[in-house]
């Protein structure tokens, strides 16, 4: 249950200070300190946790209380609530004996104990109560008046109203934002300095976002120095959200703490920290607004934008490199599909020069950070692979350069549709991608990369109708392009249209009859479906192709390998297993090539790997890969997720531990749901779960833009 007064939302700033065992706690400021004097700037989010444990005075508080107090009841992982616990334990012991101790109750939940004295509960300060009636000395209300981390105390404390319900969109209604001017402490006086030219940078930033208004520098000052109201702030200057922030110095990094607020409500919409070094605060205020603008475009409904015209470059010749980086980026994913790694990796090395070319004339030049970032995400050239970077701290750099892009120009489609991409496939924060996807193509309806990933994530939901008409666009744009065309059959099949999905399949193979990419591609389709005639059938169209002449080493791989299948399908596993023992143990020490497979990346060996153990009726070992892939939040092959068209055997799909899986987590178990929605009003084929198949009905139109983009594949045979 989460009615109860555990899981009342806490707002920081409605939180007087208090002291747990020997730390004094300011949860407006996000900051702790010891007895000693030494002060721990902490996240919003560690601090809601660690103050929803405090006032619940001793009593356990369960998981699902904590996100409804501190994350308004979204849907997180577990991962992301353990993330906190494990943060406020570490703090914990930073801070030593006679701090606090998180205790976790198993099947229950945490419990703050604090071994010298029962814990401090909050106080939680009246809406009209003035900052004594929070309990602050006189020295910091001063400090607190010029604008506090997340409670932008600066405006006054009456306005601090805290009530449930989802928050309203930032600027979803054309709004006005307040931008106070950002605090530290004053004794330090060059970190007060850091701070008020990034508030001003920030401000100056905001101002470029379509559809928002900022109240200019001059204003908010007097604003914040006359400790306005919420409600005389809304009626001078229209403003309906506030952005406040508060910088600290943490070792040899300074630390932005930042929080938009709706004036209306009270509601706390938005909080997050921003890292730099001491040396360079012009890049903390970049990094910040970055952070900023990529919140306030998800918040922005995509039909309230308008098309750009015509923007000026900021350099013609740092465009023009840009776009050609770009273009050899494309490049390299066709290379990898053809199972060329070193070709595809000299083009990255040639894009990564032209992007740092670009970058040199103007280092905020937008187009250039997207093609960075994409280098980046995939570490495809040598200077990137030589940096030995897990998969998260790639994605971690590329979010960073995509929001500096979106900074540069928040219209930006190559920002939106990059971030959007790390969303649906690295996050599984679906609606945020879906989003950004759609502002991407408002803003450029063109831009092909944006219609490319968003019809991946439109068939991991299961609307593969939808997907389709991304698809038709895209080709439209740019058909000469394997790893493009290559969605058509993939939504094709998704559909329910498995005929011409097939055609189209080997259509592509005879262009490109040695293409990895391609061949394990239908492998993967016949082999997830279980169907036996369709393999042999491949082995059969092979031989016709290189007939009279040598095959290619990668068509008699996928000989051997489909003749291993179609024996594991008659049950006779041993040859099938052999192999993917032997792949499963390379996976599991790290030997097997970052890309192998056809230029598939490693993270989706585990789901590929599954569908095979499972074609050889070993289920223990397809649900262990299955569990490890979902873990590395790889979906690869979608008509195998449960509500899809090729579902896994049905004496697997009956294992409590199958069924488990989807459930782990609450995002796969939200995409999970959507599927089973998209299936049952005609999005796509699906098996359910009594072994029926429904398949939607093509209707003249669709089956006529079908063949219309049929044409625009090579003109390769069928068998």
């Amino acid at each position: 249950m989460t009615d109860g007064a555990n899981s009342e939302p806490v707002v920081l700033a409605r939180v007087s200070a208090l002291r747990i065992g020997s730390v004094q706690v300011d949860p407006a400021r996000c900051l702790l300190r010891d007895d000693a004097g030494r002060d721990e700037a902490i996240e919003p989010r560690v601090m809601q946790v660690l103050v929803a444990l405090a006032r619940a005075d001793g009593a356990p508080v369960s998981r699902d209380e904590l996100i409804a107090s501190c994350w308004a009841g979204r849907v997180v992982s577990n991962d992301a609530v353990t993330r906190i616990i494990s943060i406020l334990r570490k703090l914990a012991k930073d801070f030593g004996q006679g701090s606090f101790e998180v205790e976790t109750l198993n099947k229950v939940g945490y419990r703050l104990n604090v071994p010298t004295a029962a814990p401090v509960a909050p106080e939680v300060v009246p809406p009209e109560a003035g900052p004594e009636a929070a309990g602050i000395a006189p020295s910091r209300r001063g400090l607190l008046a010029l604008g506090g981390a997340a409670g932008l105390a600066m405006l006054g404390a009456g306005w601090w109203v805290s009530r449930p319900g989802p928050a309203r969109s930032a600027v979803s209604d054309g709004q006005i934002l307040i931008v106070a001017p950002f605090t530290a402490d004053p004794a330090d006086q060059g970190l007060a300095q850091i701070a008020q030219g990034a508030s001003d940078a920030v401000r100056n930033d905001l101002g470029r976002m379509p559809g928002l208004r900022v109240v200019d520098d001059l204003t908010s000052s007097v604003v914040a120095g006359a400790r306005m109201p919420a409600q005389r702030i809304v009626a001078r200057t229209g403003a309906t959200q506030a952005l406040a922030a508060s910088l600290v110095r943490d070792g040899e990094k300074l630390r932005l703490i930042l929080t938009l607020t709706d004036l209306r409500s009270g509601d706390q919409l938005w909080s997050g920290t921003v890292d730099g070094a001491r040396a360079n605060p012009s890049d903390l205020a970049r990094d910040a607004a970055g952070a900023v603008i990529e919140h306030l475009v998800l918040t922005l409904p995509a039909a309230s934008w308008t098309r750009a015209a015509q923007v000026l470059r900021s350099d013609p010749e740092a465009y023009r490199l840009s776009l050609e980086a770009r273009s050899l980026c494309d490049d390299v994913r066709e290379r990898l599909l053809a199972g060329q790694a070193d070709e595809a990796q000299a083009l990255a090395d040639r894009a990564a020069m032209l992007v740092g070319q670009a970058l040199a004339i103007d280092a905020e030049h937008a187009d250039a950070l997207v093609v960075l970032a994409q280098l980046t995400r995939n570490g495809w050239s040598h200077a990137l692979a030589a940096r030995k970077q897990t998969t998260q701290q790639r994605v971690e750099q590329a979010r960073g350069l995509l929001r500096r892009a979106l900074r540069s120009d928040p219209r930006n489609a190559g920002a939106m549709a990059g971030l959007a991409d790390i969303y649906r496939r690295f996050g599984w924060r679906w609606d945020d991608a879906d989003t950004l996807f759609r502002h991407a193509l408002a803003n450029d309806p063109g831009y092909a990369d944006a219609h490319w990933a968003y019809s991946h994530e439109l068939a991991t939901l299961g609307r593969a109708r939808d997907g389709l008409d991304q698809v038709f666009a895209l080709l439209g744009i740019d058909h000469d392009r394997l790893w493009r065309r290559i969605t058509l059959p993939r939504l094709l099949y998704n559909f329910g249209a498995r005929d011409q999905a097939i055609a189209a399949y080997y259509r592509e193979l005879g262009a490109l009859p040695g293409n990895p990419f391609l061949l394990w591609e239908i492998y993967y389709l016949f082999v997830a479906e279980g169907s036996g005639p369709g393999l042999t059938g491949f082995v059969e169209q092979l031989g016709q192709m290189h007939a009279g002449r040598a095959m290619p080493e990668s068509a008699g791989a996928i000989v051997a390998r489909s003749r291993a299948a179609i024996d594991a399908m008659s049950g006779r596993p041993a040859a099938l297993l052999a192999i993917l023992d032997a792949e499963r143990e390379s996976l599991d020490t790290d030997t097997l090539a970052h890309a192998t497979l056809g230029g598939r990346a490693r993270d989706d060996l585990g789901f590929i790997l599954a569908i095979e153990y499972a074609c050889a009726g070993h289920y223990d070992r397809a649900i262990a890969l299955l569990d490890q892939a979902l873990a590395a939040m790889s979906v690869y092959w979608v008509s195998s997720l449960p509500f899809g068209v090729s579902p896994f055997p049905a004496a697997m799909r009956r294992d409590p531990r199958f069924q488990a899986l989807w459930q782990r987590d609450p995002r796969i178990a939200d995409a999970v749901q959507r599927r089973r929605r998209a299936a049952s009003v005609g999005q796509m084929a699906t098996v359910w779960p009594d072994g029926t198949t429904t398949r939607p009905r093509i209707d003249g139109p669709l089956r006529a833009r079908i063949e219309a983009a049929m044409a625009l594949l090579p003109a390769g045979k069928a068998p």
